[in-house]
């Protein structure tokens, strides 16, 4: 059972991210795909430009990262990242986790 919610909690995280993407990167065509190493990509490609994401499945599954919660991808500016990073891809890790680390001090 634990699986099968952690399953829609992913998914719902993964409709987010797409959501962002096609804001973001709009004339764009948007492909997911889980690779078996239990990452996520998103590419982005509108025939002359390619950008990818990469975000790992414990993100997406961590309970913190809530889909209404989601704009850190606009805050913390992930688009222009992908950008910038070109074909190398943009692997994200939420800055949520540095901000636990200094909450708790």
């Amino acid at each position: 059972m634990a699986d099968m919610n952690e399953a829609v909690w992913i998914e719902a995280n993964v409709q987010v991210v797409e959501n962002y993407l096609k804001k973001e990167f709009q004339d764009f065509a948007i492909a997911h795909r889980v690779d078996t190493s239990r990452t996520h990509t998103f590419t982005v490609d509108n025939g002359k430009k390619r950008f990818t994401l990469c975000i790992g499945w414990p993100i997406l599954a961590d309970r913190r990262l809530t889909p209404a919660g989601t704009d850190r991808l606009l805050k913390e500016n992930v688009a222009e990242k992908m950008r910038l990073h070109g074909d190398d891809g943009y692997h994200w890790t939420p800055a949520h986790k540095e901000a636990a680390q200094h909450g708790g001090m």
